[in-house]
C-alpha cells in the first residue's frame, strides 16, 4: 500500500521532513544529498553509474517534492500513480 495517498500520514511526514530539514544543520544535510546524488552533475559516462545517480536523484527529488507541495497535492499525485 502507497501511505502517500494517507492526507493525515503525508501531513506528519511533511512536518517530519521540514522539522528535520529546515533547520541550518538539515540546510547542510541537504547540500551533502545533492552533493553526493550528483543533483547538479550529469557528466556521467558509463551506463552503470548513469542509473545509479538516476536512482540516487529520484529519492532526493522525492524528498523535495514532499517539502514544497501541499498535503493534498501530495495525496492526489499518489493517487494518480496508484
Amino acid at each position: 500500500m502507497n501511505k502517500l495517498v494517507d492526507l493525515n500520514y503525508v501531513k506528519a511526514l511533511q512536518g517530519n521532513l521540514r522539522t528535520s530539514l529546515e533547520t541550518p544543520q538539515g540546510k547542510e544535510v541537504m547540500k551533502f544529498l545533492e552533493t553526493i546524488c550528483g543533483w547538479y552533475d550529469f557528466h556521467e559516462r558509463e551506463r552503470d553509474q548513469i542509473l545509479i545517480n538516476h536512482g540516487k536523484r529520484q529519492v532526493l527529488a522525492t524528498i523535495k517534492t514532499l517539502m514544497e507541495l501541499t498535503p493534498e497535492q501530495v495525496v492526489a499525485m499518489a493517487k494518480e500513480e496508484a
